[in-house]
């Protein structure tokens, strides 16, 4: 992902530049190779500024000069990817054409390989996707990176797991909505795994209400014994939880490391989710299962 500093706040109350003026009359002039990340830079600046902005506010915003950043617009108005009127430059409908391009190649799952693979090297244990099943209420996990250690969780695509007792599980659970959460509690059988899997509804709810408030799961010996997992929400663009990341590990690993291995899930969710267009924070709001 590229960190372009382009999160300020565009001043309103700046007067136009005397150079903030319609490019139409003007020679187009070819940027140089220099230009080539401060197109996408300033893409990504107007793509965060639906509204538009001026030359004044794109050179700050981008920390370029107003003299190089000038050319580099005229050439992008001229080529369509960005619009002029009334002194503020937006992107144009070249630039739409891309952006919809770029998410038709989008696959899910596929597309969260190489961040589930470089995680699973980095905490050096197995992650997984898991999605909602549609013939019943459980997870089925759909994408696996093995980890590379001797002993290790391992679980096989296609293999499901109870929505109650999972990392997972609880993660798609707590997206759901109230209404549907009563209901998979009123229908669920909750049959214990392990000797210490909770059943009891009233603690199952303030775990899920936690996992709401926090994003993340974590289990200890809930679905499996010697396991303990780890889950937090994949998003896509509109905030809907789609599907969830999650991390096997032996106990003798994940409980030591359990703060460690929260953040690692956490942050690997989020680069998922932001693959997938999410850009902000949002409620646990539940999407549709996988077929």
């Amino acid at each position: 992902m590229y960190n372009f500093s382009h999160r300020s706040t565009v001043d309103r109350s700046m007067a136009h530049h005397p150079e903030d003026r319609d490019p139409g009359t003007e020679s187009t002039a070819s940027p140089g190779p220099r230009a080539t990340t401060r197109i996408v830079q300033v893409l990504r600046i107007l793509a965060d500024h639906p509204q538009g902005a001026t030359l004044t506010e794109l050179a700050d915003l981008s920390a370029t000069p107003k003299t190089s950043l000038l050319a580099l617009l005229r050439a992008l108005t001229h080529a369509h990817y960005l619009t002029h009127d009334g002194g503020k430059y937006a992107l144009g409908v070249e630039a739409f054409k891309l952006g919809a391009a770029i998410v038709a190649q989008r696959r899910f799952p596929e597309i969260a390989r190489p961040v589930m693979e470089r995680l699973a090297l980095e905490a050096g244990e197995t992650i997984l996707i898991g999605q909602l099943a549609s013939d019943r209420p459980s997870m089925v996990y759909v994408m696996s990176a093995q980890s590379r250690n001797a002993i290790r969780f391992i679980a096989g695509i296609g293999e499901r797991r109870e929505l109650f007792s999972s990392s997972g599980g609880r993660v798609l659970l707590a997206a759901m909505s109230e209404a549907q959460q009563t209901e998979y509690f009123r229908t669920a059988e909750l049959r214990a795994h392990t000797s210490a899997t909770r059943t009891q509804k009233r603690e199952l709810k303030a775990l899920l209400k936690e996992v709401a408030e926090t994003g993340v799961a974590a289990t200890v010996e809930q679905s499996s014994a010697d396991v303990v997992g780890f889950a937090a929400p994949i998003r896509d663009e509109s905030g809907a939880v789609i599907a969830a990341l999650v991390m096997g590990t032996p106990v003798s690993r994940g409980v030591p490391g359990m703060e460690r291995f929260k953040a690692l899930i956490a942050r690997g969710a989020a680069e998922v989710s932001a693959l997938l267009g999410y850009a902000g924070p949002s409620t646990l709001a539940f999407s549709k299962p996988v077929a």
